[in-house]
Order: structure tokens, then C-alpha cells, then sequence
């Protein structure tokens, strides 16, 4: 996980909740709200009496209101492993970078809003379910103390509209199979058609470490557990998705300095039987519109690196992705496709008469983005889960910082599969805290209690915790620890990363 810390500027602001102001059920990108909002935390019952005085008032001098309305495989060697556990893969982060906004304070590539209908009453533009913020108010805190605080800091909105991501992936899928260059796959197909045996058990450290937790597991083959360029990092499953069967999803990074790089890929794992554990890679492709028609690459930041892919988090059909400096990344396992060759790894790609997916079989497409909002207090994503808040499914993510106890998590409710947005667009976190831990590489929430996975704690070997604002309690963790995931059976899972010591292991939730 990442190691530099973004500073906010104090002046940045942003909404504070609206009580009064529901969440809506779908997810549109919408514009900003216009300067012409009524204030948001005034009674109903009181703006709609001061419109209808203002009607009477205009009555009586003749004089007609104005109707206005006002208104986003295998691959050669990478870099050498490093010996630091919590910071290995720090160098293929994604610099810093905060969304380009243009002068209405929105990212220059959001979708600009519907033109209003000029017969409707004057009923004011869209209302936030937030209020201004002072990012400066965002408190630090101190080692083992967790702190909330005001969850309104921190707004997504979609890049674009879902629908436009899953048309341009239907798209693609339409050209490779109309050109006999790729299938269309279901997940039952690829999980049907699993080509790799993992080893059952857990190492001698591992098991010693976690003696009297009653930990299970497995770890990956031979090639797989050594392998140099390709870390794992996020981790989800079947409990998530609302599936009553046992499959793992695993992500990992490619750590090299190539450019370009392989991306991101996951592995489909079906743990119903962990004493012979078998699973397959798939790559995740990001599909873009190509001089010849729709096209696929890796998935990399906008830098050209890696995508990280820190955390995950199966909900329905859709992969959520940390996306780290940015936000989240959306993809579609209902879209899965097997490109038409497979003989040749350095290869991505429509091209010369075939599709590739670097030498994978399976490949994923991305449909959805979601970003910092402009507006909102910048949030880093090193990590994601599904979790609750409130008793309510939600997304938890938060980040990484390795010398520093006040790093961030937060909760993000969901509506079906989607993020849940108000009806400017803009998805609000519902739960926020800095954790008074350092180096967490995942959370989640369950309750009123967040946790934390941590790597680096007891020497090189991590912590698991259990945070509340009364207090925080901890049992030993893994070495290399990563992202969580909570199984049907109320266990916490998490992919160590190191070559040689990658167990995938849980633990009865503490």
C-alpha cells in the first residue's frame, strides 16, 4: 500500500448532510448544483410556505413569476521482492493527483446535466444530501485512540454514466465474436473450467503465528507462491456477492518497471474444498474506443502504471477496484470474455486477426469509474470491502500510511449493486474515522466497529484490529498482510503478499 500521505487544503470545503434530503435509487452524473439552491437545512414546510407568500405577493402587483430553473500467465522477471513488508510495491502507486476541475468545480470529463423542461414549476435545482465541510476541520488523533468524523467530507461521482462503460463493453464483445476474435463467457463457465491446484494448509510461520485462532487456509501452487511479478493484494468472495457458494476472488498487481505494464488480473478460487483448493487467473482489461473499432488494454492508472488494485469488493455483478489516488473502478463479471489466442503473453489487444489478453484465457472489462467529487475533501483508495454501516450494506475503503496513526476509513452505502447517490449524482460516505493505526492494508465495518488489517506491527508480522471510539483491541495477524473479506461464516480473510509466504488465510472474526 502506499506510503505518501496526500496533504488537503484547508480552503478546500464541501457539503454537509441534509437531513431532510433522501438518497436516490438511481445513479446518474448529473451536474453541480446551481448557486441558486435554497438553503438545504430549512424546513420543507417553510420554503413551500415562503413560495406560495411570494405567489400571493405577485398576484396582487400583476405581475407574472419568472418560471427559472437553475442547474457529473506467465511473464518475464519483474523488479526483485522487498524485504519490507508493509511498503514492497509502494514505487507502482499511482502518483497523487487530484481530478482536473473545470469552472463550474466538477471534473472536466463529467457528463453535463439535462437541460431543464421550461413548463415545469420553478422547483429549484437538485438538492445535495450535503452541506459545506471545512477539510481542515478533518481531525488527526493518536496511536490505538479511533476518531469520527464528519462523513460528509467525502463525495464520488461517476466518471460517466454506467450505462455508456457496459454499452462500450457490449460493443466490444459484439466485434470479437461477430469477427470470431472472442466469446462471451458467464462466471459459472470460467468456474467450471478451473485450471490450477493449490496446496492445502498453511505455512509452519503462519500457523504458529495464529496458534489458538483457529485458523484455515490454503496457499497457492508452487509457481504461483514464488512468482515476483504479480503481488496479491485485494481480496473478496461468494458472501459478498449474496452467492451461497465458495468462491474467493484474489487481485494482483504486475510489479515491474515496464511500461507498458500487464495491469491488474484476479484469481477465481473455489475454496469449498480446501483440501484441494482449485482456482484460474483472469486478466482485468479496461475497453476503450480504438481507430478501428472498440478495443481493450490493461488496467493501469492514467500514469501508466499498474493499477494497484489494493482492495475489492464482489456486490452483484459488478468488481469494485481500489483505484487510489482516484477512487473506484467498476468491473463487469457478467461480461467476461475469452480472447481468440492465448500462445502469446506479451500481447493485449484487436489486432492482426486475433484478440489477446496477455497469454489469459479469461478476460474482465471495466464499465465504471467513480472519482473524488470536485467539491469534496479528497479521499485516497488503498483498499476496499464490502462491510456495513448503520446496519445497511456499504463500501468500506480508506488508506495507507505507513508512519502515520491518522489515516482514513470510511463507509459508502449501497443501493442494490450501485453506490447509493443523492440526487445531484454524488455518492457521500455515510461513516468516517481516522484509526490510530499505521500501515492498515484493509478494513471493513461490522456494527459500530471497524477493522483493520495491519502489516509491520510485531516486527515484520501484522495486527489484526478491531477499533471502536471506546476502545481497540487487537489478535496477531500475518506477515504481508492485505485486504479483508468476511465469509458466510463470519471469518476474516486476507492474501498475504509475500513470495514464498502467500497464504490465504482466516481467522473466526474477533
Amino acid at each position: 500500500m502506499p506510503s505518501v500521505t496526500r496533504r488537503i487544503s484547508p480552503q478546500a470545503v464541501l457539503p454537509r448532510r441534509n437531513p431532510r434530503t433522501t438518497l436516490a435509487t438511481t445513479s446518474p452524473d448529473e451536474g453541480p448544483r446551481s448557486a441558486r439552491i435554497l438553503d438545504a437545512r430549512a424546513p420543507l414546510r417553510d420554503v413551500l410556505a415562503h413560495v406560495l407568500f411570494l405567489g400571493a405577493l405577485s398576484a396582487c402587483a400583476g405581475v407574472a413569476e419568472d418560471e427559472g430553473a437553475g442547474r457529473d500467465a506467465a511473464l518475464p522477471d519483474g523488479a526483485p521482492p522487498s524485504s519490507r513488508d508493509a511498503s514492497a510495491h509502494d514505487a507502482n502507486e499511482e502518483p497523487d493527483a487530484a481530478p482536473a476541475l473545470d469552472d463550474g468545480g466538477v471534473p472536466s470529463d463529467a457528463v453535463a446535466p439535462d437541460a431543464p423542461d421550461p413548463a415545469a414549476p420553478d422547483a429549484g435545482p437538485p438538492q445535495p444530501a450535503c452541506g459545506p465541510v471545512d477539510c481542515a476541520s478533518i481531525p488527526t488523533t493518536t496511536l490505538g485512540r479511533l476518531r469520527s468524523y464528519d462523513e460528509c467530507a467525502h463525495g464520488l461521482r461517476l466518471q460517466r454514466p454506467l450505462a455508456e462503460g457496459r454499452a462500450l463493453a457490449d460493443a466490444l464483445l459484439a466485434r470479437l465474436e461477430s469477427a470470431g476474435l472472442g466469446q462471451r463467457r458467464t462466471l459459472a463457465q470460467v468456474a467450471a473450467d478451473l485450471n490450477r491446484t493449490g496446496r492445502a494448509g498453511l505455512t509452519s510461520q503462519t500457523t504458529t503465528r495464529l496458534s489458538g485462532l483457529s485458523p484455515v487456509g490454503f496457499r497457492w501452487n508452487t509457481g504461483d507462491d514464488a512468482v515476483d511479478y504479480w503481488y496479491p493484494q485485494g481480496i473478496t468472495g461468494s458472501a459478498d456477492a449474496g452467492r451461497a457458494d465458495e468462491l474467493l476472488i484474489v487481485s494482483w498487481y504486475h510489479r515491474t518497471d515496464e511500461r507498458p505494464t500487464r495491469g491488474a488480473r484476479i484469481t477465481l478460487a473455489d475454496v469449498s474444498d480446501l483440501s484441494s483448493p482449485r482456482y484460474r487467473h483472469l486478466l482485468l482489461v479496461d475497453p476503450v474506443d480504438g481507430p478501428e473499432g472498440p478495443d481493450f488494454g490493461p488496467a493501469e492508472y492514467d500514469s501508466g502504471g499498474a493499477l494497484h488494485a489494493g482492495g475489492i469488493a464482489w456486490v452483484g455483478d459488478n468488481l469494485y477496484v481500489a483505484d487510489t489516488a482516484q477512487g473506484l473502478r467498476v468491473y463487469d463479471l457478467s461480461r467476461i470474455f475469452r480472447p481468440s489466442a492465448t500462445n502469446d503473453n506479451a500481447r493485449i489487444g484487436v489486432s492482426a486477426g486475433r484478440s489477446d489478453a496477455h497469454g489469459y484465457a479469461y478476460a474482465v472489462p471495466r464499465v465504471g469509474r467513480w472519482r473524488n467529487a470536485g467539491g469534496a475533501c479528497a479521499a485516497r483508495f488503498s483498499f476496499v470491502a464490502r462491510g456495513d454501516v448503520g446496519g445497511a450494506p456499504a463500501l468500506v475503503s480508506g488508506d495507507y500510511r505507513a508512519n502515520d496513526v491518522s489515516a482514513r476509513v470510511m463507509a459508502w452505502p449501497l443501493d442494490g449493486a450501485e453506490l447509493a447517490v443523492d440526487a445531484t449524482g454524488v455518492a457521500w460516505a455515510r461513516a468516517a474515522a481516522v484509526v490510530g493505526q499505521t500501515r492498515v492494508q484493509g478494513a471493513l465495518r461490522v456494527g459500530d466497529a471497524w477493522y483493520l488489517s495491519s502489516s509491520s506491527q510485531d516486527g515484520s508480522n501484522g495486527r489484526l484490529y478491531r477499533a471502536t471510539t471506546s476502545g481497540t483491541t487487537s489478535v496477531p495477524w500475518v506477515y504481508g498482510a492485505e485486504d479483508l473479506y468476511r465469509d458466510a461464516r463470519d471469518r476474516l480473510w486476507t492474501p498475504a503478499e509475500h513470495p514464498g509466504r502467500r497464504d490465504v488465510v482466516a481467522i473466526p472474526r474477533p
